[in-house]
C-alpha cells in the first residue's frame, strides 16, 4: 500500500473518530450538569485575576493555598484591613469555595466595622457585608447552607441585637432602607399587591392610564417607571413639568401601580426577596413589621433549610444513579443518645448526613432565637418617614408562634443538640408566664395557659407549686437575681409603656404599666441594700422618662408626643407642668451622637 493511501486511510479514520467523539459532547455536558461539575464563568473579574484563572491552571490552586496561609495569618495579627482585600481576591480565584465568603462577610461586618469610629462608615462595612453574600456568595454557592446562615446571623445579631453599641444607628438605617423600598412596614395588604402586580415594564404597560402617563413623562425626559423612586424620594432629577403631571388626582391611580410594580421589582431584583415567601412567612409567624432585622433572619434562614432539603435530596438521587444505594436512616439502638447511624452502603454518607443535621439546627435555631427576641424585645418604634424610634419592648403577638418552634427542635434532632433548646424553651415558657401575669387583666389566661405548658414539659421546674405559687416564687426569683441598672431599665420601660399607652388614649393599659412600676420599684427597694445595691427612687425616674419623651430623646411619632401633651394638660398633670417649666428656662435639650456627621442629623433624631 502506498504512502498516498495510508495517509489517505488515517485522514479518514481520524475524522471518523471526531467525529464520534462530537456526539458524546452533548451527554458528557449534562452530566456534568447532572453531577454539579460545570462551572460557570466569573463576572466582574479584574484582567489580572482572569488572567491567573485562565492561563495558570494547577497553579490558581496554590496561589488560593497561599493566600489562605496569609489570610490566617493577617487575621491571627487583627490586620482586618489587609485581610480585605486578599479575601477578595480568594472569592474571586475560588468563587465556588464557601468558605472564603463566609470569612470575608465576617471580617467585613465584625472586625473592619470593629475598627471604625464613625457611625455611617460602620454601617457601610455591615451592608458590605450583606450585600456580599446575599448578590455574589449565594448565587455563586446556592446550596451552602453555612452562607445562609452567616446572612441571617448578621440581620439577626449585629443589626437587630445590642451587642454592638452601634446598634441603634444599624437598626435606623436599616429602616430607612427598607421603608424605601416597601413604602410601609410590608404589610399583608401591600405584599398581596406586589405578588397580584406585573412581573415586566411591558406588562405595565399594557395597562392604558399607566402608558399614557408613561408617555407625558417620557415627552418631558423623564422615565417615570425605572427612576420611580427618585420621584418618591423627590430627588433634584426629576423635572418640576414631570411631577407636576404625575402629582394630578386622575394620574393617582396610575402612579399607585407604577409604585407597585417599582417596589416588587426592587425588592426581587435587589434585595432578593420574594413577596410571596415574605407573605406566607408572615401568615406562618405574625404580623412582621419587615423594617425590623428579625423577620429577614427568619427570611434567609427559612430558605436555607429549602436549599438544605434539596441538596439532601439531589445528594440522594446521585448516589442512586451511580448505583450505590439509597440513604436510609436507621435508628442506633446502642447509642444511649440515640443519635442517627448509617448501615450497610449508606456508610459512605454518614458524615454528610451528620452535616446536614448539624446545618439544619443552626438554621432552626437562628429562627426561633429571632422570634424568642421579638417577644423579648422586638417591639421597634418607627415613624411614618420609616425613622427608627426607639424599642418599646415586648411584642407578646409572637409569643404563641415561638412555642412549635422549640418543640419542633427538640423533637427532632438528637440530644447532643436538645441541652441548650430545652433551657431556651424553659426559660421562655418561665419568663411568660411572669410577664403575662403581669401584663394581663384578670383573668389570667395566657400566663395559665403558659404554666400549664411549662408543668407538661418541664415538671421538675414547677415541682408542686401551684399557678400562684409559681409565679411568685419567679417573680422573687426575677427580682433577687437583677442588679440595680437592670431594675433601673425594667421599671423605665414600664414606664416607656404607660405614657406610650396614655398618648395613644388606651387608658386602661396606661394604667396597668404605671402600676406594675409602681410595684416592681417597691418590691426592688424593700430587698435593696442601700450600700451595695443601691435603690430606684421612682419618682426621679419617672420624672426623667417624661422628660425624655417631652425633649424627644425617647423618639415617640411627633402625634403620639403631642396628643400626650393635651391628655396631660387636661389632667392638669403636676409632673407635666414641673417639666414643662424647666424646659421653658432651657434645660432638656436633646443631643446628638458626636460621631454622627453634620450630614445625617437630619436623619439621627
Amino acid at each position: 500500500m502506498s504512502t498516498k493511501v495510508k495517509r489517505l486511510l488515517f485522514l479518514t479514520a481520524a475524522i471518523a473518530l471526531l467525529f464520534a467523539a462530537s456526539l458524546a459532547l452533548a451527554p458528557l455536558r449534562q452530566m456534568r450538569q447532572d453531577y454539579d461539575l460545570d462551572s460557570e464563568p466569573v463576572e466582574g473579574i479584574s484582567p489580572q485575576l482572569a488572567l491567573a484563572n485562565q492561563v495558570l491552571g494547577w497553579g490558581r490552586g496554590l496561589i488560593i493555598d497561599v493566600l489562605w496561609i496569609r489570610m490566617e495569618t493577617l487575621k491571627q495579627q487583627s490586620k482586618f484591613f489587609e485581610l480585605v482585600q486578599l479575601a477578595d481576591w480568594a472569592c474571586t480565584l475560588a468563587p465556588r469555595f464557601p468558605q472564603v465568603w463566609d470569612i470575608q462577610s465576617w471580617n467585613l461586618a465584625y472586625n473592619v466595622a470593629a475598627k471604625v469610629d464613625s457611625l455611617p462608615d460602620r454601617w457601610v462595612w455591615v451592608r458590605t457585608a450583606i450585600d456580599l453574600l446575599r448578590d455574589k456568595g449565594i448565587p455563586m454557592n446556592p446550596y451552602s447552607a453555612m452562607l445562609y446562615d452567616r446572612l441571617a446571623w448578621i440581620y439577626f445579631h449585629k443589626i437587630g441585637e445590642q451587642d454592638d453599641n452601634a446598634h441603634f444607628f444599624y437598626k435606623l438605617q436599616f429602616g430607612l432602607l427598607m421603608q424605601d423600598a416597601l413604602g410601609g412596614e410590608g404589610d399583608e395588604e401591600t405584599l398581596k399587591a406586589f405578588i397580584a402586580g406585573p412581573r415586566t415594564r411591558d406588562e405595565l404597560l399594557k395597562d392604558d392610564m399607566v402608558r399614557r402617563l408613561d408617555d407625558e413623562c417620557r415627552k418631558r425626559g423623564f422615565d417615570l417607571v425605572d427612576g420611580y423612586f427618585d420621584y418618591f424620594r423627590g430627588t433634584e432629577s426629576v423635572p418640576a413639568a414631570v411631577r407636576a403631571i404625575a402629582d394630578l388626582p386622575e394620574n393617582a391611580a396610575a402612579l399607585g401601580k407604577v409604585a407597585v410594580f417599582a417596589r416588587a421589582r426592587r425588592l426581587r431584583e435587589e434585595f432578593k426577596l420574594e413577596p410571596e415567601r415574605m407573605l406566607a412567612l408572615r401568615k406562618q409567624y405574625g404580623p412582621f413589621d419587615w423594617r425590623s432585622p428579625y423577620p429577614h433572619a427568619i427570611y434567609w434562614a427559612t430558605v436555607g433549610l429549602e436549599k438544605l432539603d434539596e441538596l439532601e435530596q439531589r445528594t440522594r438521587t446521585k448516589f442512586d444513579r451511580f448505583g450505590l444505594g439509597t440513604l436510609k436512616l436507621t435508628e442506633h439502638k446502642e447509642s444511649p443518645l440515640g443519635d442517627h447511624a448509617m448501615t450497610g452502603v449508606d456508610e459512605a454518607l454518614g458524615a454528610d448526613e451528620t452535616l446536614y443535621e448539624f446545618r439544619r439546627v443552626t438554621l432552626e435555631r437562628i429562627i426561633y432565637v429571632s422570634m424568642q427576641s421579638l417577644v423579648r424585645h422586638g417591639r421597634l418604634l418607627f415613624d411614618t418617614k420609616g425613622r427608627f424610634l426607639m424599642e418599646a419592648g415586648s411584642d407578646y403577638r409572637f409569643a404563641d408562634a415561638t412555642l412549635p418552634l422549640f418543640e419542633k427542635v427538640i423533637e427532632a434532632h438528637g440530644l447532643r443538640y436538645q441541652m441548650g433548646t430545652r433551657d431556651g424553651y424553659m426559660n421562655f415558657l418561665r419568663t411568660g408566664i411572669m410577664e403575662f401575669s403581669l401584663v394581663e387583666q384578670e383573668p389570667k389566661v395566657k400566663a395559665y395557659q403558659y404554666f400549664t405548658l411549662l408543668k407538661e414539659k418541664f415538671p421538675e421546674e414547677v415541682k408542686n407549686m401551684s399557678f400562684d405559687q409559681y409565679v411568685a416564687a419567679t417573680q422573687r426569683w426575677f427580682t433577687e437575681d437583677m442588679a440595680t441598672s437592670q431594675a433601673r431599665t425594667v421599671i423605665t420601660a414600664e414606664l416607656l409603656n404607660s405614657f406610650l399607652a396614655l398618648g395613644c388614649n388606651a387608658d386602661d393599659k396606661a394604667v396597668l404599666f404605671e402600676l406594675k412600676a409602681r410595684t416592681d420599684a417597691q418590691r426592688w427597694n424593700e430587698k435593696a441594700d442601700p450600700t451595695l445595691r443601691g435603690t430606684v427612687r421612682y419618682d426621679r425616674l419617672k420624672e426623667a422618662v417624661l422628660t425624655d419623651i417631652l425633649t424627644g430623646r425617647a423618639r415617640f411619632p411627633p402625634e403620639v408626643i403631642e396628643n400626650l401633651k393635651t391628655r396631660l394638660n387636661e389632667r392638669q398633670d403636676g409632673l407635666y407642668q414641673l417639666i414643662m417649666a424647666k424646659l421653658g428656662q432651657g434645660q432638656g435639650k436633646p443631643l446628638q451622637p458626636e460621631e454622627v456627621g453634620p450630614e445625617w442629623k437630619n436623619e439621627v433624631r
